[in-house]
């Protein structure tokens, strides 16, 4: 009960700061990828410089091992980190969602497209049976790396974790800044003018205190022999939903704590994001808006594509948004470091092609998102 309990309430309150930083908004991932609105990068930069500082000023002061808070490093894949990265990232700029998100929007019941979510979340399941028959080939193809070891920055080096992770996160809490400085950020008013600490509890929430709090959850699962990362999540969960039918997978030979610890990691999302909305004021657009969502089945099989797209990515890549770089970045895993790499790329070059050629209209995106989003 205990890994199922402590993974649920980990999922909750990551969940709670991805829909109340707006990371679940299509408008605010777009934008991200697109440099138009940076908010949720700045959240995720922050939420890597917190966990690196942690991380390293507990090596440092010599406190990792009896604090628990030796990170884990993802194996390094070889190739598999470049198709993955590809997969994942154009699935990522085709729908501005990641598995994460796509549980917290659900969550939080918000979208233009009824039941888009709900479709995306299938897509995600799909993508985890279509690797459990993709992963032999892939690997006798030489794709996925057979001797996977965690090959990291700072052993590349030849130096202390403790030292080149405290660097690190000074680094990104410098460019977090600049960028700060020198990109724009989307404001959505609320419908409640900001007075008491209840009032910013109930408004969207800053990328500062957001990321910082993302940080710290980050580092809070690792005290519990945990991982943040939502495509394993994923990928736990129906492997024993699969057991328990009777149709193991073979990857997730049996259930353990930690598998039951991160199958509810992404349980905990959905009550997550529900929680956001439930305590959330709406914004002023979202408060007079006549807006409703309404069912596409363009979007619902865009949804269901894109969900496909980013656990088949992410599986076969070693991580997703959060596995891959918010939660890896700090260990300095060259093999997230490669992943997280190419799937920025794809997703940056597929968002913006997206919009050059007309196909999304990213002013109309966050309009609609500022109507149906609290």
């Amino acid at each position: 009960m205990i890994p199922a309990l402590t993974g649920l309430l980990t999922g909750m309150a990551f969940g709670l700061v991805l829909y109340k930083v707006g990371a679940s908004r299509f408008s605010r991932v777009i934008g991200m990828l697109t440099l138009r609105d940076t908010k949720v990068m700045k959240f995720a930069f922050t939420a890597i410089a917190t966990a690196s500082s942690v991380y390293g000023l507990a090596s440092v002061l010599g406190v990792a091992e009896s604090m628990n808070l030796v990170p884990r490093v993802m194996p390094f894949l070889g190739s598999a980190h470049l198709l993955g990265g590809a997969i994942f990232g154009v699935a990522m700029g085709v729908t501005g969602t990641c598995p994460g998100t796509c549980v917290a929007k659900a969550g939080g019941m918000s979208g233009e497209k009824r039941f888009a979510t709900v479709f995306s979340i299938f897509g995600l399941v799909l993508g985890i049976l279509a690797y459990s028959v993709l992963k032999t080939p892939l690997t006798d193809a030489g794709i996925i790396a057979t001797n996977q070891k965690p090959i990291t920055l700072h052993g590349l080096l030849g130096l202390p974790y403790g030292v080149v992770a405290m660097v690190w996160g000074a680094l990104f809490f410098a460019i977090t800044v600049l960028i700060n400085r020198v990109t724009p950020e989307k404001s959505y008013p609320s419908s409640h003018e900001r007075k008491s600490l209840l009032d910013y509890v109930r408004g969207e929430w800053s990328w500062l205190a957001s990321g910082v709090l993302g940080g710290l959850i980050i580092v809070a699962a690792t005290m519990q022999n945990g991982y943040i990362g939502f495509s394993g999540a994923v990928l736990a969960f129906v492997g024993s939903v699969a057991q328990l039918v009777g149709h193991p997978l073979e990857l997730v030979p049996k259930i353990t704590d930690d598998i039951i610890w991160r199958a509810m990691l992404i349980v905990g999302v959905f009550p997550g994001g529900l929680l956001g909305r439930l305590i959330s004021y709406k914004s002023e657009a979202a408060a007079h808006s006549t807006l409703k969502p309404t069912f596409s089945a363009a979007a619902s099989a865009k949804s269901l594509a894109g969900g496909f797209g980013l656990a088949l990515g992410a599986m076969i890549g070693g991580g997703c948004t959060t596995g891959a770089f918010i939660a890896a970045w700090p260990t300095l895993s060259v093999g997230s470091l490669a992943m997280g790499g190419t799937f920025f790329v794809a997703s940056m070059v597929t968002s913006n092609l997206l919009i050059l050629t007309r196909r999304l209209d990213f002013s109309r995106a966050q309009r609609v998102g500022d109507e149906v989003y609290d």
